[in-house]
């Protein structure tokens, strides 16, 4: 019996070692061929760049247009993105931990805890945590424990950071939770009251080990100086209603910071998040390519985490949507250096994440050559079947922005949120400069990255999502607000894990 176990083994082995040489003899072979058609034609050189820039540009814009319209055009991908029935009340088997990281977040952080509150799942500790010298916001979360001292489901957990980042506060975070799935949620999230009894649902229905929720800005944009929020909004929309469902259907997910719920147990196994600027991105990838994790992703409007759009494109002070994504690409671009994604199990798994992770370069890169295969094809002598040809890209592009226009349209339903014509008329004629931004942080992400430069922007937080009642209580929570001392001890104690387990169980 086990050497008939070791042939059938050796003959797989031999099967994945001819079928990889194969591959390989046969990709050597085509690159062999094109060479030397191109040595016996000898063409000129600009036609040549135009045939290549219009073949690139349509791989690009075509790839772009079939992942946005992944949920739509696919009649499997509504059933795989919807979230099925939540676990029924006194049901509940599974107990979380979710971890809040924060830093300068006063000003946000106090309604965000009194919506976590709020969930309904029974079983819930939530794991707060905080830099040693970060005072006003430690005051305002004290705040919000000394509100709920019956109920005790808030650690506070506090340390010194030189250089503090996400990763760093996630992982000493993780080192309390007791509960069977850690899930994160970031510090200005307005996140819905039934999440968890849903998340545990599609926990047990899909046997996953990591579920992404859908995340959605908010906030349109009012007057000129915000045009670039409508954009923005627009991208989340499509990755979390398509492009997510598309990526876990291939089994390679680049996780998202928040409203993303993995199994502790599988967590503790791969170390924690990667001490990474996008440890989120690291985190998808390893558990993707390093333990085969299953990841189940869910969207609908109830369910969706919200947050608002960077304030501004530059403004560092504020938030930035430039250095926001300078700091993402950079992380993906790591990630693809990396080479974590090569042990992908199968040769079209690890193309699709290389190409995944790459994707933001390559687009700039596409960007850029848009218009310069249109002037070269203006300017210099071409065939007129060749410069017809240079216009094909734009295609894939004129449907991306139809879809655009659909997005914003659904969005306003889906969300009882108003456009106005402006907000269409920006995703019309200001879609260029939009991307000539984006295009932008990705140069500077390359060069930063070449050159060793690992400093990065925390995205400023102004509640612009939240009604005006909820931005007016923000408002009036002062850092010098005093609690009596048995709160204060309360709201300082850090709780071991055994306390936190009790906590969880509670």
């Amino acid at each position: 019996m086990r050497y008939a176990v070791m042939r059938s083994r050796l003959r797989r082995s031999r099967a994945r070692i001819g079928r990889r040489l194969t591959l390989g003899l046969g990709a050597a072979a085509v690159v062999a061929a094109i060479a030397g058609l191109w040595i016996a034609i000898a063409p000129p050189a600009i036609p040549a760049f135009l045939v290549i820039a219009t073949a690139f540009n349509l791989v690009i814009g075509g790839t772009e247009a079939r992942w946005r319209l992944y949920g739509w055009r696919d009649p499997a991908a509504g059933a795989e993105i919807a979230w099925p029935a939540p676990v029924q009340a006194g049901a509940e088997k599974l107990s979380f931990d979710l971890i809040v990281p924060l830093r300068d977040e006063a000003n946000v952080i106090a309604e965000t805890l009194r919506g976590l509150l709020r969930q309904t799942h029974p079983r819930l500790h939530i794991v707060v945590s905080l830099c040693d010298d970060d005072e006003s916001t430690i005051t305002a979360v004290r705040t919000v424990v000394s509100e709920n001292l019956l109920t005790n489901r808030i650690t506070i957990v506090t340390d010194h950071y030189a250089n503090p980042t996400k990763a760093q506060q996630l992982n000493r975070a993780l080192e309390v939770c007791m509960g069977d799935v850690v899930g994160v949620i970031d510090a200005e999230d307005d996140v819905a009251e039934d999440l968890l009894i849903y998340a545990e649902g599609l926990l047990t229905h899909s046997g996953a080990d990591v579920v992404q929720g859908g995340v959605q800005l908010m906030n349109l944009g009012t007057g000129l100086g915000k045009w670039f929020q409508v954009h923005n909004v627009l991208e989340y929309f499509f990755w979390f209603t398509s492009r997510m469902a598309f990526h876990a259907s291939t089994g390679f997910v680049p996780l998202g910071g928040n409203t993303v719920f993995v199994r502790r147990e599988l967590l503790e196994r791969a170390g924690g998040w990667p001490l990474s600027i996008t440890e989120d991105c690291a985190l998808g990838v390893r558990l993707s390519a390093e333990f085969g994790a299953k990841v189940a992703t869910a969207y609908s409007a109830k369910l969706t985490t919200r947050e608002e759009a960077p304030p501004s494109i530059f403004n560092k002070e504020v938030g930035s949507l430039f250095w926001q994504r300078d700091r993402w690409v950079r992380g993906f671009i790591e990630q693809f250096i990396a080479g974590g994604w090569l042990k992908m199990p199968t040769f079209r798994q690890r193309l699709l994440a290389g190409y995944i992770l790459i994707t933001p370069i390559l687009q700039a890169v596409s960007f850029f050559l848009l218009p310069t295969s249109i002037l070269l094809g203006l300017f210099v002598n071409t065939p007129v079947g060749l410069a017809l040809l240079m216009f094909t890209p734009y295609i894939p592009i004129g449907l991306t922005l139809v879809t655009q226009l659909i997005g914003l349209h659904d969005f306003c339903e889906k969300y009882g949120v108003r456009a106005s014509k402006w907000h269409y008329a920006s995703l019309v004629f200001l879609a260029p400069l939009y991307q000539v931004v984006l295009t932008g942080a990705s140069a500077v992400a390359i060069y930063k990255y070449a050159s060793g430069d690992n400093t990065w922007y925390k995205t400023g937080r102004a509640a612009v999502h939240r009604g005006a009642a909820a931005q007016a209580a923000q408002t009036t929570l002062s850092p010098q607000t005093t609690l009596s001392p048995q709160a204060a001890l309360s709201a300082q104690t850090t709780l071991s894990p055994q306390a936190a387990s009790e906590g969880v169980a509670a």
